[in-house]
C-alpha cells in the first residue's frame, strides 16, 4: 500500500502544507484530488491517516490523524559488506520493503571500494530507501550507516546477532535462535566470495551465531533478501509455533 513519507521537521501538527518533492508525489505521481485519503509515515516511524484538503498549482494542504500504534515489531539491522557495483541499491530497496530499521554498510577484506564514491552513494541510497518506503507502505525509514570498517562490529551490541554462512554449520536452528521473539535482531551478510576465516572468527567473538540455508549458491543481493525474509517470517509467526523441546 502506497504512503507518503512526511518531510523533515514534521512534529505531529494536525494540518500541513506540502510543497516540493512531497507535493509532486501526492499531486503528480499519485494524482490525488481534494478529499482523497492516503497513509503517511514520519521519519520517526509514526503512522497517520492523511486527507487531502486543498490542491494548488505548486503546493497542497493535508490533514493528518495519528494511527493507534501497532504492536512493536522487532528492530532488524542488516549489516551488509559492500558488494561490487550498484548491487547495494537493490539490497537497500528490498531491505526497506522488508521493514529493516537499520542498514550498516561494511568494508570487508573482499570488498572493492572506491572512497570517492562514498558521499554520492550515501545520498543515493537514502533516496532509494525513501522511494521504497513510500511505494511499499513499510513501517519506517531505515537508518543507513557507513561504509564502516568491518572491525566496527566488535564495538557494539547487536541483540540476537546472526551471521549468514554459505556452508553448513552445526548448532541451533534459526527457529531456536529467534525463540522468544527477541526485541532486536541483526543479520550479517558478506560480500562476493564471502568472509575470510579471520572475519568469521571476529564475528563469532562479537556474539554472532552462524546460520546456513540449504539452498544453492546465492548471489549477494539474493542472500540478503532471502535471509531477511526467513527471519521476518519466523518473527511475525512466533505466536503460532513453539520450538520442539528435546526429551
Amino acid at each position: 500500500m502506497k504512503q507518503l513519507l512526511l518531510p523533515h521537521g514534521y512534529a505531529g501538527e494536525p494540518r500541513l502544507r506540502l510543497s516540493g518533492a512531497e507535493f509532486r508525489h501526492v499531486a503528480r505521481v499519485l494524482r490525488l484530488r481534494e478529499g482523497d485519503r492516503l497513509g503517511a509515515v514520519d521519519r520517526g516511524g509514526a503512522h497517520y491517516d492523511l486527507v487531502l484538503v486543498r490542491v494548488g498549482r505548486t503546493d497542497c494542504e493535508v490533514s493528518l490523524t495519528p494511527r493507534a500504534p501497532a504492536r512493536p515489531a522487532p528492530a532488524i539491522t542488516l549489516l551488509q559488506c559492500l558488494p561490487k557495483g550498484r548491487k547495494i541499491d537493490l539490497i537497500v530497496r528490498q531491505a526497506t520493503e522488508a521493514g529493516v530499521r537499520r542498514i550498516v554498510l561494511l568494508v570487508s577484506e573482499r570488498t572493492v571500494v572506491r572512497p570517492a564514491e562514498s558521499d554520492a552513494r550515501s545520498g543515493r541510497l537514502l533516496r532509494i530507501a525513501e522511494e521504497a518506503l513510500q511505494q511499499s507502505g513499510g513501517a519506517a525509514l531505515p537508518r543507513i550507516d557507513g561504509p564502516l570498517a568491518y572491525s566496527c562490529i566488535a564495538g557494539e551490541s547487536w541483540g540476537t546477532a546472526l551471521l549468514l554462512l554459505e556452508h553448513p554449520v552445526r548448532g541451533t536452528s534459526l527457529h531456536g535462535l529467534l525463540a522468544g521473539r527477541p526485541a532486536a535482531v541483526s543479520l550479517l551478510v558478506g560480500p562476493e566470495g564471502g568472509l575470510t576465516a579471520d572475519e568469521a572468527a571476529l564475528a563469532a567473538a562479537a556474539g554472532f551465531r552462524a546460520v546456513h540455508f540449504s539452498t544453492g549458491v546465492l548471489r549477494v543481493e539474493t542472500a540478503a533478501t532471502f535471509a531477511l525474509g526467513a527471519v521476518m517470517s519466523i518473527l511475525q509467526e512466533s505466536d503460532e509455533w513453539r520450538p520442539v523441546q528435546s526429551g
